[in-house]
């Protein structure tokens, strides 16, 4: 990092293939170059400049591995998304360290062709910064916002703020971003988190925003009423107008182009899921629900109210479980302790299935309280206590979490809930979540199910006559492997109630059209797994048909 020379053939040696690995090495060379008693002079800043720009590819394949990895394997992802953060503070402080070197008095003539860019590239990792908490619904805390705005500030009062730069310093080397783009583009990234957006669906529709954004400009008196507004001395971001605000502080974005060009784009993927087919239509119809999703959040004005239902406050402790393992535990606990058999709905012909609760090991029985394991006991019922139900309304719950609770929950995430007022558990979807600080987390639930049942399911094999052994009824050799699953009685789904009869199984287990057996107290039923109502990558909500009835002798 002495020179744009040695940075390059640097480089050059770094392994090619291990992304995570590389970026491990060049934050020893940070490292090396903040512990180096050598002054920042400007072919440090001609390497930092180089390595910025050839990085550039590493840190989009970094963010999509993350993207990637999410679902399936969270401890990688935690990895991939620690190493991009890293490297992200990393550049930050070399940026800040190379301003406060430029900005000397007695230097700064030497250094001011060099400090456009050194700002625009600090504010641009800001944003950076804030796509990687965004994407895990995290909120920046003031002192965050204080930098930004001070960085923002600093090169206003150098009257820098529009001056085109190049990300790699380089004339050619790509599209020119002038500080104030990059900073407007941070304040869009943070209305972003609505949290109902993935971790993907960020990224692509952060992709359509900063090409959609470089029209966008600030102004200290506002054209129209619309819009948003900004303090830069402030300890926030973007803020809707109201008619009320004023201040020389304030600058205001009025977002009506951004927002004409999401318009057209969004008619342009509603019009094509009429005309295209196969995989196409598909992503286009993802596309167009992501930027119904974002639309609201950098609309100009909001006439609407979002909230489909009335919502009812009210504030009670409540045990949840997410993810389906552990409701399966905890019902079949619950079955086993109080009902041995739970009653499924009638459906449309009269049938009634009688489902057991899914088989498994005593539950354990609590010890009482007593005088010397006072502690003890309230740690362990304490987790219990630090879920509360805020407010509800037909088709959801608002649930949040203290004490560091919860921070790993994840939109589309599984989720049952008992209410202290309530004996059974809701089944419900996570559909947002908004992390206000490391300790304090809340989830948005859209209600699937009021009440469910653990089940036990069979794959059937196929039987020879003859050669069959009965067991309490059922062919032993014609079940196959055995995996546990919810029944959801029918109607489910509140909001629009379905009549068929539905289970929520491990994606792993569907097949549409596969027949497993399902053994009951009176009868042996035979299902079809059909369409899919909602799939995630560890669950599926499935259809069933019944195909066959037969007495248990």
């Amino acid at each position: 990092m002495a020179s744009a020379k040695s940075a390059a053939a640097w480089l050059t040696d770094l392994p090619s293939l291990d992304i995570v690995a590389r970026q491990q090495l060049v934050l020893r060379a940070f490292d090396g170059m903040r512990q180096s008693p050598r002054p920042f002079d400007a072919a440090r800043v001609q390497a930092l400049l180089h390595v910025d720009a050839a990085l550039g590819g590493d840190r989009r394949k970094l963010f999509k591995q993350y993207v990637e990895t999410l679902d399936s394997t969270p401890k990688v992802a935690e990895r991939v998304w620690q190493a991009s953060f890293d490297l992200a503070q990393a550049f930050i402080g070399a940026y800040q360290t190379a301003i406060e070197t430029a900005l000397v008095p007695s230097s700064y003539a030497r250094w001011k062709p060099q400090v456009p860019v050194l700002f625009a590239r600090l504010i641009h990792y800001y944003g950076t910064d804030a796509k990687l908490r965004v994407s895990r619904h995290e909120h920046w805390i003031p002192a965050k916002w204080v930098e930004l705005h001070r960085a923002y500030l600093r090169a206003t009062e150098l009257g820098l703020e529009r001056v085109p730069t190049q990300p790699g310093n380089v004339a050619g080397a790509g599209t020119q971003w002038t500080i104030e783009q990059e900073y407007v583009y941070v304040l869009l990234v943070h209305q972003l988190n609505t949290g109902n957006l993935t971790a993907g669906n960020l990224d692509w529709v952060l992709t359509q925003f900063r090409a959609w954004s470089r029209r966008l400009e600030l102004v200290a008196m506002p054209k129209s009423m619309e819009g948003f507004f900004v303090d830069v001395a402030g300890r926030a971001g973007l803020v809707r107008r109201t008619g009320q605000d004023s201040g020389a502080m304030l600058r205001y974005l009025d977002t009506t182009p951004l927002c004409d060009q999401l318009d057209m784009t969004l008619t342009a993927l509603r019009h094509s899921e009429a005309t295209d087919q196969g995989p196409v239509s598909a992503v286009n119809q993802q596309r167009a629900m992501i930027l119904e999703k974002a639309r609201p959040a950098i609309a100009p004005n909001l006439n609407l109210d979002m909230r489909r239902d009335p919502r009812i406050s009210c504030i009670h402790a409540a045990r949840v479980r997410i993810g389906l393992a552990r409701i399966l535990k905890e019902l079949s606990t619950q079955e086993r302790a109080g009902n041995a058999e739970a009653q499924i709905e009638e459906t449309r012909s009269g049938e009634q299935i009688e489902v057991y609760a899914v088989a498994g090991a005593a539950r354990p029985q609590q010890r009482g309280s007593s005088e010397s394991d006072t502690l003890s006991v309230s740690l362990a019922q304490f987790p219990e206590s630090l879920w509360q139900v805020k407010d509800r309304s037909v088709a959801g719950l608002r649930i949040c979490a203290s004490g560091g609770v919860g921070q790993t929950l994840m939109l589309g995430a599984l989720a049952a809930v008992r209410e202290s007022i309530r004996r059974q558990w809701a089944l419900g979807v996570v559909r947002r979540v908004n992390k206000l600080s490391n300790d304090e987390v809340e989830a948005g639930l859209s209600v699937i199910a009021e009440r469910v049942v653990a089940v036990a399911l069979y794959t059937l094999r196929g039987s020879q006559d003859n050669l069959g052994i009965e067991v309490n009824g059922v062919d032993a050799l014609s079940l196959g492997p055995r995996f546990d699953g919810l029944y959801l009685p029918p109607p489910s789904r509140p909001d629009k109630p379905l009549t068929v009869k539905t289970v929520i199984i491990p994606t792993q287990e569907y097949t549409e059209g596969r027949k497993l057996m399902l053994a009951t107290a009176h009868s042996i039923y035979t299902v079809a797994l059909r369409q899919l109502v909602e799939q995630r990558a560890d669950w599926s909500w499935v259809a069933i048909q019944v195909v066959e009835k037969k007495a248990r002798t």
